[in-house]
């Protein structure tokens, strides 16, 4: 998840989420919701059928959280899983991860990096 910058984001102390998302539009879409220098949360909005590249955060730790629908996570070694509402998932720093959206409807993911640095923080696989 990229970084976000100053401004970017709502950076709210009460944030209604389910507003957020009425708001999105159709998916694929994102809002930023918190950057600031040591943390950035972002709301994803992703359509059936939607995949994300595989990729670690060298210096980061990433937390999902789904709001709505259903996700496959591969996060490390672990086999594939779909979790849906009220799951938790933790890719720990320089943690190979990716995220798909199975058939049928949109997910709904909070998703949290810390720290929210200014540098490239990704690193992008190529192969699955």
């Amino acid at each position: 998840m990229p970084y976000v910058a100053p401004g970017e984001a709502l950076d709210l102390p009460f944030v209604d989420l389910e507003a957020v998302a009425r708001d999105l539009g159709p998916p694929p879409a994102r809002a930023c919701l918190v950057g600031t220098p040591r943390l950035r949360v972002v709301l994803l909005r992703w359509p059936p059928g939607f995949v994300s590249r595989p990729h670690r955060h060298p210096w980061a730790e990433e937390i999902f959280i789904v709001l709505d629908g259903r996700a496959v996570f591969e996060i490390g070694d672990e086999p594939a899983r779909e979790v849906g509402p009220g799951e938790l998932v933790l890719a720990l720093r320089d943690v190979r991860h990716a995220i798909r959206v199975p058939a049928g409807e949109p997910a709904t993911i909070l998703a949290a990096v810390a720290p929210n640095e200014d540098r490239p923080d990704e690193t992008v696989e190529s192969d699955r």
